[in-house]
């Protein structure tokens, strides 16, 4: 016999089992374990279930959330690239300018290269006039002495050269 039929079992009138109510005491003890068990399940899986249906919804706000966020990114980075490239064209001019620069420069320093031996040339010159200069004061500096001495003659000579203005009506 089986487990149900040795629980509850009814005799009839031979004491032999009814199959019918044997089986019908089976089926009524597996549906209250069944029901005992799904309400078991039920604590577990429908809170489970909420639970994911809350995370699959938050997952998906963080998706749609980050698709928003990159598709934000890829216009900014289009600005930036657009601004690269003029960057790329102003550092294009600037370098052409540098290299302007740079022959001016090189230009510049060949003429102060030449001028550098004319420069030389008149510092000789300058030298050489600085020289006959100092020749030419000391003889100026005599013709100083000289002049002031013919002053003071004159002054002397003068006294008596205004009596004769005196004399003579011209």
């Amino acid at each position: 016999m089986t487990d149900c039929q040795t629980e509850n079992h009814e005799t009839g009138a031979t004491g032999e089992a009814i199959p019918g109510q044997d089986m019908a005491v089976c089926m009524d003890r597996f549906a209250r374990t069944f029901e005992a068990s799904a309400r078991r399940w039920e604590l577990v899986v429908y809170p489970s279930l909420i639970a994911f249906i809350v995370l699959a919804s938050y997952g998906f706000y963080l998706i749609y959330t980050l698709t928003t966020d990159v598709g934000r990114l890829a216009r900014s980075m289009e600005t930036v690239v657009a601004s690269m490239d003029n960057v790329v064209t102003d550092m294009n001019v600037v370098a052409g300018n540098v290299a302007l620069i740079s022959g001016n420069l090189a230009t510049i320093a060949a003429e102060v290269n030449s001028e550098s031996g004319t420069m030389r040339n008149m510092l000789v010159n300058m030298e050489n006039m600085n020289n006959t200069m100092d020749v030419i004061s000391v003889p100026m500096h005599q013709m100083r002495n000289d002049m002031s001495r013919m002053s003071h003659n004159v002054n002397k000579v003068a006294g008596p050269m205004r009596m004769m203005g005196d004399i003579f009506p011209f």
